[in-house]
C-alpha cells in the first residue's frame, strides 16, 4: 500500500487541491440543481423561443405593412375584405371555387 501511495501519479491525484477541484467539478456537472444537463435543456428552450420571436417579428412586420396599405388604399381594404372574409355588395352573388390541391388540411 505504501508503495502505491508513494508513486508520483498517486501523490498528484491524492493532493488536497486536486481532490477538491475534482469534487467541485463533479458536483457542478452532475449533482447541482443547475447542472450541465439542465443547462443544455434550457439552451434548447432558449433557441426555440428565439426562433418563435423571429417568426413573430416577421409576422408583425408583414401585418404592419398590410395595415398601412389597408389604411391608405380603400380599394385594397375592399379587396382584403372580399378575399378573406367572403364579404359582398348588396345584390351581388359570390361563387367560391376551391380546388382539391388548394384546401388546407
Amino acid at each position: 500500500m505504501k508503495k502505491l501511495l508513494s508513486h508520483p501519479i498517486a501523490k498528484f491525484l491524492l493532493n488536497q487541491y486536486i481532490l477538491t477541484g475534482f469534487s467541485f467539478v463533479l458536483w457542478m456537472v452532475f449533482l447541482d440543481a443547475n447542472n450541465y444537463f439542465i443547462h443544455s435543456e434550457l439552451d434548447k428552450q432558449i433557441e426555440a423561443v428565439e426562433a418563435d420571436i423571429k417568426f413573430y417579428e416577421t409576422t408583425l412586420e408583414h401585418d404592419r405593412e398590410l395595415l398601412k396599405q389597408l389604411n391608405t388604399n380603400p380599394e385594397a381594404f375592399e379587396t382584403y375584405a372580399r378575399e378573406n372574409f367572403g364579404m359582398h355588395k348588396k345584390g351581388e352573388t359570390v361563387t367560391v371555387i376551391e380546388f382539391e390541391d388548394s384546401s388546407d388540411e
